[in-house]
């Protein structure tokens, strides 16, 4: 039997009476029935997060091992081991801490199969680097999204709790083979875009840099409107740029990521599916409504690295120079993306320009939807 909490010796009812005050007893109750400590519920009450208490318990998973167990038991080096917490984004427990189950020790042995196989230590800390941020934000995300779901008008501590707790028991093991789907099919359509020549076959790598047409698409006055708008609805206009960025983009166009109030998109070898992209994305921003912010786009092509999922080198660059100096509502592009291109698209001349970080000025182009022809405007 849990020991009995004298919840209000502890500090635990403090400023509350009435239905709250009752609601947080009866939330209290059965987080100690199901083996909170008193010290877990006084710094969930410190930190005002009582109420996701259950949900954490949940996702918990049965400490039963130190850090040196887990190394011991993987046949994982403890310093890798520790690197690898940190690659990921997880803070490290203290030596004597049981806080580790059987699925870490699996996990551990996974990455020690990887170190067998062939894989440097180098690849296997950068993969986890990737794995970490993009598990980080799924993880804000969806618990921004269930939060804000759940919720409702007169809700208590207990009630939302309660209901959080349970959701996560019967959706959150749907993620798991959601998540390794959606895994499956990028990993698919990476396979088709990457070229391996014998060059790189001969030289025992894959990482050689390879031609690219990127952009940089950014909300104009973003940083005064968020002067003029509260935090979530300037969100929501950042997260509608993302959103129709990946309405417009088409294979072999990929989002690489958004920052803020730009997004980066780019096309691998191919510089007309992202100046179509570009295009459509100044005309589906010039479509939302009035508040919308107008939209700026640079585009560039050349050599770049892929690494980690995202891209470096001189265009990546450029293509984030050229924004900051677009008109809002135009594309602007450098010389070597129209002569790469060969759609039907409307150029003008924008002139030499120097950016910085960029030895040598750079030709610069506008490009457009093509002007329509006399015999195509109606009477």
């Amino acid at each position: 039997m849990p020991e009995q909490v004298d919840y209000e010796a502890a500090g635990l009812l403090d400023g509350l009476d009435g239905d709250a005050r009752e609601a947080r007893r009866e939330l209290l109750d059965v987080l100690c029935a199901d083996g909170a400590s008193l010290d877990e519920l006084k710094r969930a009450v410190a930190e005002d997060r009582l109420a996701l208490l259950p949900v954490e318990r949940v996702l918990a998973g049965e400490g039963k091992y130190t850090a040196a167990e887990v190394a011991e038991r993987s046949g994982l080096d403890p310093d890798l081991q520790d690197r690898l917490f940190r690659a990921l984004g997880l803070a490290l427990a203290d030596p004597e801490d049981r806080v580790y189950g059987d699925e870490d020790v699996e996990d551990a042995r996974s990455v020690t199969l990887f170190l067998e196989a062939g894989f440097s230590e180098g690849t296997v800390l950068e993969v986890c680097r990737v794995l970490g941020d993009s598990m980080a934000r799924l993880a804000a995300t969806v618990g921004g999204v269930v939060g804000d779901t759940l919720v409702q008008p007169g809700d208590t501590e207990r009630d939302l709790g309660l209901r959080y707790a349970q959701v996560t028991r019967e959706l959150g093991p749907q993620l798991e083979p959601l998540i390794l789907h959606v895994l499956n099919r990028h990993q698919r359509e990476n396979a088709k875009r990457v070229v391996v020549s014998r060059a790189d076959i001969a030289a025992g790598s894959l990482r050689g840099a390879t031609e690219i047409a990127v952009c940089f698409a950014d909300l104009v006055d973003f940083t005064r409107l968020g002067e003029d708008i509260d935090p979530v609805e300037l969100g929501r206009v950042a997260g509608r740029l993302t959103d129709l960025a990946l309405e417009v983009s088409v294979p072999p166009v990929r989002l690489v990521k958004n920052i803020g109030d730009a997004v980066m998109l780019v096309s691998p070898r191919e510089v007309d599916p992202l100046i179509e992209t570009a295009l459509c994305l100044i005309e589906g921003a010039a479509a939302e409504d009035d508040e919308f912010p107008e939209v700026r786009i640079g585009v560039a092509y050349g050599e770049a690295l892929g690494r980690a999922g995202d891209w470096y080198g001189r265009p990546v660059n450029l293509a984030s120079r050229l924004t900051a100096y677009a008109r809002p509502g135009s594309v602007l592009a450098t010389n070597e993306v129209s002569e790469a291109a060969n759609g039907d698209y409307s150029w003008s001349k924008a002139g030499m320009r120097r950016f910085k970080g960029i030895r040598e000025p750079v030709g610069l182009m506008r490009v457009r939807r093509p002007e329509p022809s006399p015999a195509d405007v109606p009477d």
